[in-house]
């Protein structure tokens, strides 16, 4: 499900100490905490930087606002960040989330990550000037009809939503965090060319995701009932045409909804609710081989492609990883 949040408050925040995001080159705080968790700061592009955080902080750490406007694409690969606004509203992104990010020079908010949780973000944001170079696609203004009905105030100068990320996403998020060139001006043009891809793949979900037909308030509660049906029963076959008929909805708008709420298919979203599920129990101890069928996977070779595209290893190097740091 989505989680959006708008800035209401008309007042502007006293600057903070550490100027975290500029249309250039970012400024970090310089702690052993920050030194251990970021993996990658750059600059991509002109106009455009490129952070990946990854590691298991030991004191709570905080992003402050960016003091400027600034489009933000965040993809949560590990971790429970809390991406705060004025007065209080909040957006608490769920592993696998692609996080969707307005910010402007009024908007004060920050992003908390707790202490002792490991953490893996994939952190793009890119300046007005460099989206106005590089598409004429309106982001602001299709990012705000996708989420209005989940908005507070048509008028707030900042918006922070979540929603799931696409296998492609989370794919392109795991290689960004990766060096897989030596040289650096190679290196420099690979990075560059996948944070336009990425920015490629959140323009075609905005594009795509239609706000101008919206579900009925029976429809709503149905497509509601089918996300939690998902949730509960994962482990089992969910065609859409099956989950379609479970909860009285059409196929074509179970799929709109599905698309619109959760930014995937029916199929994409269930395979990311199987593979969290597995990552949980991995990360537990349990074994691979009864992860896998427990998930509803009856092929582990299937099973090990699908959870390697989106952690970056296989099941049973991430279960070695996480349970050495427990």
């Amino acid at each position: 499900m989505p989680d959006v949040v708008r800035h209401t408050s008309p007042h502007d925040s006293p600057r903070q100490p550490h100027e975290w995001w500029r249309a250039t080159l970012p400024t970090v705080p310089v702690t052993p905490d920050w030194e251990k968790t970021i993996a990658l700061l750059a600059r991509v592009d002109e106009g455009i930087s490129l952070a990946v955080l990854r590691g298991r902080p030991d004191a709570e750490l905080t992003l402050p606002s960016p003091g400027t406007q600034v489009f933000g694409i965040q993809v949560l690969l590990a971790g429970t960040p809390r991406f705060e606004l004025d007065r209080g509203a909040v957006c608490t992104p769920r592993v696998g989330s692609l996080v969707l990010s307005q910010y402007s020079d009024r908007l004060g908010s920050q992003v908390r990550l707790p202490a002792r949780h490991d953490v893996h973000i994939v952190d793009l944001r890119l300046s007005a000037d460099a989206l106005r170079r590089l598409t004429s696609f309106p982001i602001a203004e299709r990012l705000v009809a996708r989420f209005a009905s989940d908005a507070s105030s048509h008028d707030a100068p900042g918006l922070v939503a979540s929603c799931g990320a696409s296998h492609a996403v989370l794919q392109l998020a795991q290689s960004l965090s990766s060096t897989p060139l030596a040289d650096p001006d190679a290196l420099a043009l690979w990075r560059r060319a996948r944070a336009h891809e990425l920015l490629a793949h959140v323009i075609d979900v905005l594009a795509t995701l239609d706000p101008s037909v919206p579900l009925t308030a029976i429809e709503n509660e149905r497509l509601l009932r089918a996300f939690a049906l998902l949730e509960t029963r994962y482990a089992e076959a969910w065609p859409a045409v099956r989950l379609a008929k479970a909860v009285g909805l059409p196929e074509k708008k179970l799929q709109s909804g599905f698309r619109a709420r959760a930014g995937t298919s029916v199929h994409a979203h269930l395979r990311a609710l199987r593979l969290r599920h597995a990552a949980q129990r991995l990360a537990g101890g349990a074994s691979v081989t009864d992860v896998a069928f427990d998930v509803g996977y009856d092929n582990l070779s299937h099973f090990g492609k699908s959870f390697r595209a989106q952690f970056g290893v296989l099941p049973s190097e991430y279960r070695s990883l996480r349970g050495a740091s427990h």
